[in-house]
Protein backbone atom coordinates (compact mmCIF):
# COMPACT_ATOMS: atom_id res chain seq x y z
CA UNK A 1 0.00 0.00 0.00
CA UNK A 2 2.87 2.53 0.76
CA UNK A 3 4.63 1.21 -2.36
CA UNK A 4 1.88 2.17 -4.67
CA UNK A 5 0.81 5.58 -2.56
CA UNK A 6 4.74 6.46 -3.91
CA UNK A 7 3.84 5.66 -7.37
CA UNK A 8 0.68 7.01 -7.45
CA UNK A 9 1.96 10.38 -6.15
CA UNK A 10 5.19 10.33 -8.88
CA UNK A 11 2.62 9.79 -11.57
CA UNK A 12 0.53 12.11 -10.55
CA UNK A 13 3.05 14.83 -10.23
CA UNK A 14 4.52 13.48 -13.72
CA UNK A 15 1.49 14.16 -15.09
CA UNK A 16 1.14 17.73 -13.91
CA UNK A 17 4.68 18.53 -14.69
CA UNK A 18 4.04 17.39 -18.29
CA UNK A 19 0.36 19.65 -18.41
CA UNK A 20 2.31 22.73 -17.00
CA UNK A 21 4.89 22.06 -20.28
CA UNK A 22 2.45 21.63 -22.80
CA UNK A 23 0.74 24.74 -21.11
CA UNK A 24 4.35 26.37 -21.42
CA UNK A 25 4.89 25.32 -24.57
CA UNK A 26 1.92 26.55 -26.21
CA UNK A 27 1.97 29.68 -24.50
CA UNK A 28 6.12 29.60 -26.27
CA UNK A 29 4.15 28.77 -29.37
CA UNK A 30 1.69 31.83 -29.06
CA UNK A 31 3.17 34.77 -27.54
CA UNK A 32 3.18 36.71 -30.71
CA UNK A 33 0.21 36.13 -31.22
CA UNK A 34 -1.14 37.15 -28.00
CA UNK A 35 0.72 40.06 -28.03
CA UNK A 36 -0.62 40.95 -31.45
CA UNK A 37 -3.95 40.69 -29.64
CA UNK A 38 -3.08 42.44 -26.64
CA UNK A 39 -1.83 45.86 -29.17
CA UNK A 40 -4.51 45.69 -31.14
CA UNK A 41 -7.11 45.74 -28.72
CA UNK A 42 -6.27 48.93 -27.55
CA UNK A 43 -7.15 50.49 -31.53
CA UNK A 44 -10.75 51.68 -31.71
CA UNK A 45 -13.30 49.85 -33.65
CA UNK A 46 -16.71 47.82 -33.95
CA UNK A 47 -17.46 44.97 -31.34
CA UNK A 48 -16.17 42.10 -31.93
CA UNK A 49 -16.72 38.61 -29.83
CA UNK A 50 -14.16 35.60 -29.08
CA UNK A 51 -13.73 33.35 -31.74
CA UNK A 52 -15.87 34.37 -34.13
CA UNK A 53 -14.52 38.21 -33.95
CA UNK A 54 -16.62 40.72 -36.07
CA UNK A 55 -18.55 38.08 -38.41
CA UNK A 56 -22.06 38.88 -37.07
CA UNK A 57 -21.59 42.46 -39.17
CA UNK A 58 -21.18 40.10 -41.98
CA UNK A 59 -24.05 38.43 -42.33
CA UNK A 60 -25.92 38.32 -45.26
CA UNK A 61 -25.12 38.63 -49.12
CA UNK A 62 -21.80 39.81 -49.76
CA UNK A 63 -22.58 42.93 -51.83
CA UNK A 64 -24.06 43.96 -47.94
CA UNK A 65 -21.12 42.36 -46.19
CA UNK A 66 -18.95 44.83 -48.81
CA UNK A 67 -20.92 47.82 -47.76
CA UNK A 68 -20.57 47.48 -44.04
CA UNK A 69 -16.43 46.96 -44.06
CA UNK A 70 -16.20 49.86 -46.42
CA UNK A 71 -18.52 52.03 -44.13
CA UNK A 72 -17.02 50.88 -41.07
CA UNK A 73 -13.60 51.29 -42.41
CA UNK A 74 -15.11 54.77 -42.92
CA UNK A 75 -16.47 55.99 -39.79
CA UNK A 76 -13.69 54.00 -37.36
CA UNK A 77 -10.87 56.24 -39.61
CA UNK A 78 -8.22 56.95 -39.77
CA UNK A 79 -6.83 53.78 -38.18
CA UNK A 80 -9.60 50.71 -36.82
CA UNK A 81 -9.50 47.22 -36.56
CA UNK A 82 -11.27 44.21 -37.25
CA UNK A 83 -11.02 40.33 -36.55
CA UNK A 84 -11.15 37.96 -39.22
CA UNK A 85 -12.43 35.30 -36.60
CA UNK A 86 -9.71 35.36 -34.06
CA UNK A 87 -7.18 37.14 -36.72
CA UNK A 88 -6.94 41.00 -35.85
CA UNK A 89 -7.22 42.92 -39.14
CA UNK A 90 -5.74 46.94 -38.75
CA UNK A 91 -6.97 49.13 -41.73
CA UNK A 92 -5.74 52.33 -42.33
CA UNK A 93 -6.99 55.22 -44.03
CA UNK A 94 -4.23 58.19 -43.13
CA UNK A 95 -2.43 58.51 -46.80
CA UNK A 96 0.53 59.32 -44.46
CA UNK A 97 0.66 56.25 -42.67
CA UNK A 98 -0.40 54.56 -46.42
CA UNK A 99 2.94 55.79 -47.88
CA UNK A 100 4.78 54.69 -44.82
CA UNK A 101 3.54 51.06 -44.75
CA UNK A 102 3.79 50.67 -48.84
CA UNK A 103 7.53 51.89 -48.96
CA UNK A 104 8.68 50.05 -45.67
CA UNK A 105 10.55 46.97 -46.09
CA UNK A 106 8.88 45.36 -43.04
CA UNK A 107 5.60 46.06 -44.58
CA UNK A 108 6.61 43.76 -48.31
CA UNK A 109 4.90 40.48 -46.91
CA UNK A 110 1.19 40.06 -48.18
CA UNK A 111 -1.41 39.34 -45.25
CA UNK A 112 -1.75 35.96 -44.40
CA UNK A 113 -5.49 35.56 -45.24
CA UNK A 114 -4.82 36.79 -48.46
CA UNK A 115 -2.39 34.34 -49.40
CA UNK A 116 -4.90 32.22 -47.45
CA UNK A 117 -7.88 32.54 -49.84
CA UNK A 118 -5.91 33.22 -52.91
CA UNK A 119 -2.97 30.76 -53.45
CA UNK A 120 -5.74 28.03 -53.50
CA UNK A 121 -6.87 29.29 -56.89
CA UNK A 122 -3.98 31.64 -57.93
CA UNK A 123 -0.66 29.65 -57.01
CA UNK A 124 2.63 31.20 -55.08
CA UNK A 125 2.28 34.14 -57.87
CA UNK A 126 3.88 37.34 -57.34
CA UNK A 127 0.86 38.83 -56.38
CA UNK A 128 0.94 37.03 -52.85
CA UNK A 129 4.80 35.28 -52.84
CA UNK A 130 7.06 35.50 -49.18
CA UNK A 131 9.22 38.37 -50.12
CA UNK A 132 12.50 36.53 -51.28
CA UNK A 133 10.52 34.66 -53.71
CA UNK A 134 8.89 37.81 -54.96
CA UNK A 135 11.34 39.64 -55.51
CA UNK A 136 12.88 36.86 -57.37
CA UNK A 137 10.44 36.77 -60.00
CA UNK A 138 9.28 40.67 -60.21
CA UNK A 139 12.33 41.22 -61.98
CA UNK A 140 12.06 38.01 -64.16
CA UNK A 141 8.23 38.86 -65.40
CA UNK A 142 9.44 43.07 -65.65
CA UNK A 143 11.31 42.14 -68.28
CA UNK A 144 7.94 41.27 -70.43
CA UNK A 145 7.08 45.10 -69.49
CA UNK A 146 9.87 47.63 -71.01
CA UNK A 147 8.70 50.05 -72.84
CA UNK A 148 9.45 48.94 -76.05
CA UNK A 149 7.32 45.69 -75.77
CA UNK A 150 4.49 47.94 -74.80
CA UNK A 151 4.75 50.09 -77.90
CA UNK A 152 5.52 46.64 -80.25
CA UNK A 153 1.74 45.57 -78.58
CA UNK A 154 -0.41 48.76 -79.91
CA UNK A 155 -0.48 47.18 -82.87
CA UNK A 156 -1.83 44.09 -81.22
CA UNK A 157 -4.65 45.89 -79.45
CA UNK A 158 -5.84 47.67 -82.58
CA UNK A 159 -6.84 44.45 -84.10
CA UNK A 160 -8.74 43.39 -81.31
CA UNK A 161 -10.73 46.65 -80.87
CA UNK A 162 -10.95 46.45 -84.89
CA UNK A 163 -12.99 43.05 -83.95
CA UNK A 164 -14.73 44.63 -81.10
CA UNK A 165 -15.82 47.12 -82.91
CA UNK A 166 -16.89 44.74 -85.66
CA UNK A 167 -19.34 42.85 -82.87
CA UNK A 168 -20.68 45.88 -81.58
CA UNK A 169 -22.08 47.21 -85.01
CA UNK A 170 -24.77 44.53 -84.72
CA UNK A 171 -25.67 46.32 -81.64
CA UNK A 172 -25.77 49.92 -83.62
CA UNK A 173 -29.38 51.42 -82.83
CA UNK A 174 -31.10 48.89 -80.86
CA UNK A 175 -33.13 49.46 -78.04
CA UNK A 176 -32.24 46.97 -76.10
CA UNK A 177 -29.56 47.66 -73.19
CA UNK A 178 -26.18 45.35 -72.93
CA UNK A 179 -23.73 44.38 -70.75
CA UNK A 180 -20.74 46.12 -72.48
CA UNK A 181 -17.80 43.96 -70.05
CA UNK A 182 -19.42 40.51 -71.52
CA UNK A 183 -18.06 41.73 -74.90
CA UNK A 184 -15.85 44.11 -74.12
CA UNK A 185 -14.47 41.32 -71.45
CA UNK A 186 -13.20 38.82 -74.24
CA UNK A 187 -11.37 41.35 -76.12
CA UNK A 188 -9.30 41.99 -73.41
CA UNK A 189 -8.57 38.34 -72.74
CA UNK A 190 -7.92 37.74 -76.21
CA UNK A 191 -5.60 41.20 -76.61
CA UNK A 192 -3.28 39.73 -73.37
CA UNK A 193 -2.86 36.68 -74.98
CA UNK A 194 -2.00 38.00 -78.22
CA UNK A 195 0.22 40.30 -76.72
CA UNK A 196 1.79 38.29 -74.02
CA UNK A 197 2.01 34.71 -74.66
CA UNK A 198 1.10 35.56 -78.86
CA UNK A 199 -1.75 33.35 -79.29
CA UNK A 200 -4.62 33.92 -81.32
CA UNK A 201 -7.70 33.09 -79.00
CA UNK A 202 -11.06 33.36 -80.64
CA UNK A 203 -13.03 34.00 -77.25
CA UNK A 204 -15.44 36.25 -79.13
CA UNK A 205 -16.18 33.92 -81.79
CA UNK A 206 -16.22 30.25 -79.48
CA UNK A 207 -19.06 30.27 -77.22
CA UNK A 208 -17.75 27.25 -75.52
CA UNK A 209 -14.86 29.66 -73.69
CA UNK A 210 -17.74 30.85 -71.63
CA UNK A 211 -16.86 28.51 -69.24
CA UNK A 212 -13.35 29.87 -68.80
CA UNK A 213 -15.05 33.33 -67.56
CA UNK A 214 -17.62 31.35 -65.41
CA UNK A 215 -14.82 29.99 -63.62
CA UNK A 216 -12.58 33.29 -62.96
CA UNK A 217 -16.05 35.33 -61.58
CA UNK A 218 -17.17 32.41 -59.71
CA UNK A 219 -13.81 31.32 -57.67
CA UNK A 220 -13.49 35.42 -57.16
CA UNK A 221 -16.30 34.95 -55.58
CA UNK A 222 -15.79 31.90 -53.32
CA UNK A 223 -12.54 33.87 -52.02
CA UNK A 224 -14.13 36.23 -51.30
CA UNK A 225 -17.22 34.95 -49.61
CA UNK A 226 -14.40 32.30 -47.53
CA UNK A 227 -13.52 35.87 -45.63
CA UNK A 228 -16.80 35.77 -44.31
CA UNK A 229 -17.19 32.89 -42.92
CA UNK A 230 -14.18 31.76 -39.85
CA UNK A 231 -15.61 28.29 -40.73
CA UNK A 232 -14.01 28.36 -43.76
CA UNK A 233 -10.79 30.20 -43.03
CA UNK A 234 -8.70 27.04 -41.72
CA UNK A 235 -7.46 24.62 -44.34
CA UNK A 236 -8.08 21.65 -42.51
CA UNK A 237 -11.79 22.23 -42.39
CA UNK A 238 -11.87 23.88 -46.01
CA UNK A 239 -10.47 20.77 -47.66
CA UNK A 240 -13.30 18.95 -47.02
CA UNK A 241 -15.88 20.97 -48.31
CA UNK A 242 -18.09 21.13 -51.26
CA UNK A 243 -16.67 24.56 -51.82
CA UNK A 244 -13.17 23.31 -52.30
CA UNK A 245 -14.02 20.77 -54.72
CA UNK A 246 -15.54 23.33 -57.00
CA UNK A 247 -12.60 25.62 -56.15
CA UNK A 248 -10.33 23.14 -57.52
CA UNK A 249 -12.44 22.61 -60.46
CA UNK A 250 -12.17 26.12 -61.51
CA UNK A 251 -8.38 26.01 -61.32
CA UNK A 252 -8.40 23.59 -63.35
CA UNK A 253 -10.53 25.47 -65.51
CA UNK A 254 -8.50 29.22 -65.41
CA UNK A 255 -5.02 27.35 -65.42
CA UNK A 256 -5.96 25.55 -68.84
CA UNK A 257 -4.98 29.12 -70.95
CA UNK A 258 -1.39 29.22 -69.24
CA UNK A 259 -0.55 25.53 -69.51
CA UNK A 260 -1.45 24.86 -72.99
CA UNK A 261 0.14 28.18 -74.31
CA UNK A 262 3.48 26.87 -72.35
CA UNK A 263 2.97 23.24 -73.74
CA UNK A 264 2.72 24.49 -77.31
CA UNK A 265 5.72 27.21 -76.97
CA UNK A 266 7.81 24.71 -75.86
CA UNK A 267 6.92 22.18 -78.60
CA UNK A 268 6.76 24.87 -81.33
CA UNK A 269 10.24 26.16 -80.26
CA UNK A 270 10.18 29.30 -82.01
CA UNK A 271 12.98 30.93 -83.82
CA UNK A 272 13.32 34.79 -83.96
CA UNK A 273 12.73 34.58 -87.54
CA UNK A 274 9.46 33.02 -86.78
CA UNK A 275 7.62 35.58 -84.86
CA UNK A 276 4.65 36.82 -86.14
CA UNK A 277 5.62 40.47 -84.77
CA UNK A 278 8.74 42.86 -84.95
CA UNK A 279 9.51 43.14 -81.23
CA UNK A 280 12.10 45.63 -81.88
CA UNK A 281 13.42 48.28 -79.91
CA UNK A 282 13.46 51.50 -81.53
CA UNK A 283 16.93 52.69 -80.34
CA UNK A 284 18.83 49.87 -81.00
CA UNK A 285 16.93 47.13 -82.97
CA UNK A 286 17.68 44.95 -80.67
CA UNK A 287 14.71 42.23 -81.08
CA UNK A 288 12.54 41.99 -77.99
CA UNK A 289 10.01 38.59 -77.13
CA UNK A 290 6.85 39.19 -75.50
CA UNK A 291 6.45 37.48 -71.79
CA UNK A 292 6.10 34.22 -72.58
CA UNK A 293 8.53 33.43 -75.08
CA UNK A 294 10.77 35.37 -72.49
CA UNK A 295 10.17 33.28 -69.96
CA UNK A 296 10.75 30.27 -71.77
CA UNK A 297 13.91 31.09 -73.07
CA UNK A 298 14.75 32.40 -69.26
CA UNK A 299 14.17 28.53 -67.85
CA UNK A 300 16.63 26.99 -70.37
CA UNK A 301 19.08 28.90 -68.58
CA UNK A 302 17.87 28.99 -65.02
CA UNK A 303 15.95 25.89 -64.17
CA UNK A 304 15.10 26.87 -61.10
CA UNK A 305 12.54 28.68 -62.07
CA UNK A 306 9.85 25.89 -62.84
CA UNK A 307 7.36 25.37 -65.24
CA UNK A 308 4.73 25.72 -62.73
CA UNK A 309 5.98 28.73 -60.88
CA UNK A 310 5.88 29.89 -65.23
CA UNK A 311 1.89 28.80 -65.01
CA UNK A 312 1.18 30.85 -61.70
CA UNK A 313 2.85 33.91 -63.27
CA UNK A 314 1.53 33.83 -66.88
CA UNK A 315 -1.94 32.98 -65.22
CA UNK A 316 -1.80 35.72 -63.06
CA UNK A 317 -0.97 38.01 -66.12
CA UNK A 318 -4.16 36.94 -68.08
CA UNK A 319 -6.45 37.29 -65.38
CA UNK A 320 -5.30 40.68 -64.21
CA UNK A 321 -4.63 42.20 -67.15
CA UNK A 322 -7.87 40.95 -68.56
CA UNK A 323 -10.28 41.58 -65.96
CA UNK A 324 -9.47 44.85 -63.99
CA UNK A 325 -8.80 46.35 -67.25
CA UNK A 326 -11.80 45.31 -69.36
CA UNK A 327 -13.99 46.72 -65.56
CA UNK A 328 -12.48 49.80 -66.22
CA UNK A 329 -13.14 50.54 -69.57
CA UNK A 330 -16.64 48.95 -69.13
CA UNK A 331 -17.23 51.52 -65.98
CA UNK A 332 -15.90 54.89 -68.12
CA UNK A 333 -18.23 53.62 -70.92
CA UNK A 334 -20.77 53.39 -68.48
CA UNK A 335 -19.89 56.77 -66.74
CA UNK A 336 -19.80 58.63 -69.97
CA UNK A 337 -23.22 57.24 -70.99
CA UNK A 338 -25.07 58.42 -67.40
CA UNK A 339 -22.86 61.69 -68.20
CA UNK A 340 -23.06 63.07 -71.72
CA UNK A 341 -21.47 66.45 -71.46
CA UNK A 342 -18.11 64.49 -70.34
CA UNK A 343 -18.61 61.69 -72.67
CA UNK A 344 -19.33 65.54 -75.70
CA UNK A 345 -15.91 66.92 -74.03
CA UNK A 346 -13.89 63.73 -74.56
CA UNK A 347 -15.03 63.45 -78.31
CA UNK A 348 -14.14 66.53 -78.79
CA UNK A 349 -10.40 66.48 -77.31
CA UNK A 350 -10.33 63.35 -79.60
CA UNK A 351 -11.71 64.81 -82.68
CA UNK A 352 -9.33 67.75 -81.96
CA UNK A 353 -6.42 65.94 -82.19
CA UNK A 354 -7.07 63.54 -84.62
CA UNK A 355 -7.85 66.02 -86.94
CA UNK A 356 -4.35 67.93 -86.14
CA UNK A 357 -2.84 64.66 -87.22
CA UNK A 358 -4.59 64.26 -90.23
CA UNK A 359 -5.75 60.61 -89.44
CA UNK A 360 -8.61 58.41 -88.99
CA UNK A 361 -6.59 56.23 -86.34
CA UNK A 362 -5.19 57.80 -83.35
CA UNK A 363 -0.86 56.30 -82.66
CA UNK A 364 1.01 55.59 -79.49
CA UNK A 365 2.55 58.77 -78.78
CA UNK A 366 -0.97 60.17 -79.28
CA UNK A 367 -2.06 58.65 -75.99
CA UNK A 368 -0.37 60.81 -73.81
CA UNK A 369 -2.16 64.09 -75.67
CA UNK A 370 -5.30 62.83 -74.12
CA UNK A 371 -5.04 64.82 -70.80
CA UNK A 372 -9.15 64.78 -70.77
CA UNK A 373 -9.69 61.30 -71.21
CA UNK A 374 -6.94 60.61 -68.70
CA UNK A 375 -8.87 62.50 -66.21
CA UNK A 376 -11.98 60.91 -66.80
CA UNK A 377 -9.94 57.42 -66.21
CA UNK A 378 -8.77 58.78 -62.82
CA UNK A 379 -11.97 59.81 -61.37
CA UNK A 380 -13.72 56.45 -62.16
CA UNK A 381 -10.74 54.81 -60.99
CA UNK A 382 -11.12 56.64 -57.47
CA UNK A 383 -14.74 55.82 -57.23
CA UNK A 384 -14.52 52.48 -58.86
CA UNK A 385 -11.11 51.09 -58.05
CA UNK A 386 -10.39 47.83 -59.89
CA UNK A 387 -8.74 46.46 -56.67
CA UNK A 388 -10.82 47.76 -53.83
CA UNK A 389 -8.64 46.58 -51.04
CA UNK A 390 -4.70 45.58 -50.85
CA UNK A 391 -3.23 43.98 -47.55
CA UNK A 392 0.05 43.34 -45.96
CA UNK A 393 2.01 41.55 -42.72
CA UNK A 394 4.39 43.36 -41.01
CA UNK A 395 7.81 41.39 -40.06
CA UNK A 396 8.98 43.64 -37.66
CA UNK A 397 7.09 46.10 -35.26
CA UNK A 398 5.55 49.14 -37.23
CA UNK A 399 4.56 52.54 -35.12
CA UNK A 400 1.80 54.38 -36.43
CA UNK A 401 0.54 57.68 -35.30
CA UNK A 402 -0.14 56.64 -31.12
CA UNK A 403 0.01 52.85 -32.04
CA UNK A 404 2.52 50.11 -32.04
CA UNK A 405 1.53 47.67 -34.38
CA UNK A 406 3.46 44.37 -33.52
CA UNK A 407 5.43 41.99 -35.72
CA UNK A 408 3.29 39.75 -37.63
CA UNK A 409 0.01 41.58 -37.93
CA UNK A 410 -2.23 41.69 -40.97
CA UNK A 411 -2.84 45.20 -42.18
CA UNK A 412 -5.44 46.64 -44.16
CA UNK A 413 -5.92 49.57 -46.97
CA UNK A 414 -9.70 49.96 -47.97
CA UNK A 415 -8.32 51.70 -51.72
CA UNK A 416 -12.52 52.01 -51.99
CA UNK A 417 -12.97 53.52 -48.76
CA UNK A 418 -10.37 55.70 -48.97
CA UNK A 419 -10.90 56.85 -52.39
CA UNK A 420 -14.36 58.20 -50.89
CA UNK A 421 -13.51 59.59 -47.73
CA UNK A 422 -14.42 63.02 -47.18
CA UNK A 423 -11.53 64.06 -44.99
CA UNK A 424 -9.44 64.05 -48.78
CA UNK A 425 -12.31 64.70 -51.02
CA UNK A 426 -14.89 66.99 -51.47
CA UNK A 427 -18.01 65.34 -52.20
CA UNK A 428 -16.48 62.46 -52.61
CA UNK A 429 -19.41 60.89 -54.54
CA UNK A 430 -20.16 63.47 -56.95
CA UNK A 431 -18.45 62.29 -60.32
CA UNK A 432 -16.18 65.40 -60.82
CA UNK A 433 -12.67 64.59 -63.40
CA UNK A 434 -11.72 68.24 -62.88
CA UNK A 435 -9.93 66.75 -59.70
CA UNK A 436 -7.77 65.40 -62.00
CA UNK A 437 -6.56 68.63 -63.39
CA UNK A 438 -2.47 69.47 -63.18
CA UNK A 439 -3.28 72.48 -60.48
CA UNK A 440 -5.87 69.88 -58.63
CA UNK A 441 -3.23 67.32 -58.00
CA UNK A 442 -0.61 68.99 -56.82
CA UNK A 443 -3.18 69.81 -53.63
CA UNK A 444 -3.77 66.59 -53.43
CA UNK A 445 -2.22 64.10 -50.81
CA UNK A 446 -0.97 61.57 -53.91
CA UNK A 447 -1.13 58.73 -51.16
CA UNK A 448 -5.44 59.38 -51.20
CA UNK A 449 -5.76 58.09 -55.03
CA UNK A 450 -3.67 54.78 -55.05
CA UNK A 451 -6.00 52.39 -57.90
CA UNK A 452 -2.64 50.97 -59.03
CA UNK A 453 -1.53 50.66 -55.28
CA UNK A 454 2.08 52.58 -54.60
CA UNK A 455 5.66 51.32 -53.60
CA UNK A 456 8.00 48.42 -54.62
CA UNK A 457 4.90 45.88 -54.71
CA UNK A 458 2.60 47.99 -57.10
CA UNK A 459 0.96 47.02 -60.02
CA UNK A 460 3.22 45.64 -62.76
CA UNK A 461 1.28 46.16 -65.37
CA UNK A 462 0.37 49.66 -64.87
CA UNK A 463 1.93 50.89 -67.96
CA UNK A 464 0.06 48.02 -69.92
CA UNK A 465 -3.04 48.73 -68.47
CA UNK A 466 -3.15 52.56 -69.33
CA UNK A 467 -2.41 51.64 -73.34
CA UNK A 468 -4.96 49.79 -73.68
CA UNK A 469 -7.84 51.67 -71.96
CA UNK A 470 -7.23 54.93 -73.38
CA UNK A 471 -6.48 53.05 -77.00
CA UNK A 472 -9.83 50.78 -77.05
CA UNK A 473 -11.75 54.11 -75.34
CA UNK A 474 -10.57 56.37 -78.13
CA UNK A 475 -11.58 53.68 -80.95
CA UNK A 476 -14.97 53.12 -79.39
CA UNK A 477 -16.01 56.95 -78.49
CA UNK A 478 -15.00 57.58 -81.60
CA UNK A 479 -17.39 55.66 -83.82
CA UNK A 480 -20.67 55.57 -80.90
CA UNK A 481 -22.57 57.59 -78.82
CA UNK A 482 -23.15 55.68 -75.94
CA UNK A 483 -26.67 55.46 -73.66
CA UNK A 484 -27.55 54.14 -70.47
CA UNK A 485 -30.68 53.64 -68.69
CA UNK A 486 -28.53 54.50 -65.37
CA UNK A 487 -30.06 57.44 -64.12
CA UNK A 488 -27.46 58.14 -61.13
CA UNK A 489 -24.14 57.02 -60.09
CA UNK A 490 -26.09 55.47 -57.13
CA UNK A 491 -27.84 52.40 -58.82
CA UNK A 492 -24.89 51.20 -59.39
CA UNK A 493 -24.28 48.54 -56.76
CA UNK A 494 -21.31 46.51 -56.04
CA UNK A 495 -19.82 44.14 -54.09
CA UNK A 496 -15.92 42.53 -52.95
CA UNK A 497 -14.66 39.98 -55.15
CA UNK A 498 -10.83 40.31 -54.89
CA UNK A 499 -11.54 42.78 -57.98
CA UNK A 500 -14.72 45.19 -57.28
CA UNK A 501 -17.81 43.58 -59.24
CA UNK A 502 -20.21 45.81 -60.36
CA UNK A 503 -23.64 43.36 -59.66
CA UNK A 504 -26.03 44.39 -61.93
CA UNK A 505 -23.19 45.08 -64.83
CA UNK A 506 -23.12 47.43 -67.00
CA UNK A 507 -26.24 48.73 -69.27
CA UNK A 508 -25.48 50.72 -72.20
CA UNK A 509 -27.19 50.98 -75.85
CA UNK A 510 -25.00 52.40 -78.34
CA UNK A 511 -25.61 54.79 -81.70
CA UNK A 512 -23.27 56.15 -84.05
CA UNK A 513 -21.02 58.72 -83.36
CA UNK A 514 -21.98 62.18 -85.75
CA UNK A 515 -19.17 63.94 -85.37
Amino acid sequence: MFLSLIINFIFNHILVTLIVLIIILICVYFSNYFRICYYVSKINGPRAYPIIGNSTLFRGTLEEATKVFFQLSNEYAPITRFWIGPVPLVIVMDPKIIKEILYNQNALEKAWFMKLIMKCVLGNTILISEVPKWKRNRNIINQGFTLSILKSYFKIFEGNIDTLSDILDNELNNERFFDIYGILSKTTLEAVCASSMRLDMKFQQDQSNSSYFEAIHSSMHMMSARLMNPLKLPNIFYQFTQDYKKLMGYKNEVYAIARDAISTKRKEQITMDDTLIDFKSENNNEIKKPLLDYLIDFTKSNPDFTDEEMADEINLTIIAAYETTARTVSMVLLILALYKDMQNKVCEELFQMLGESNENKINFDDLSKLKYMEMVIKEALRLFPAIPLIARQLTEDVTMGNYTIPKGTNIGIPIFALHRNEAYWEEPLKFDPERFTFENIKKQNPYAFIPFSAGPRNCLGVRYAWIFMKLALSRLLSKYEFHTNIKDLSEIKFEFEISLKIINGYPIRITPRQR
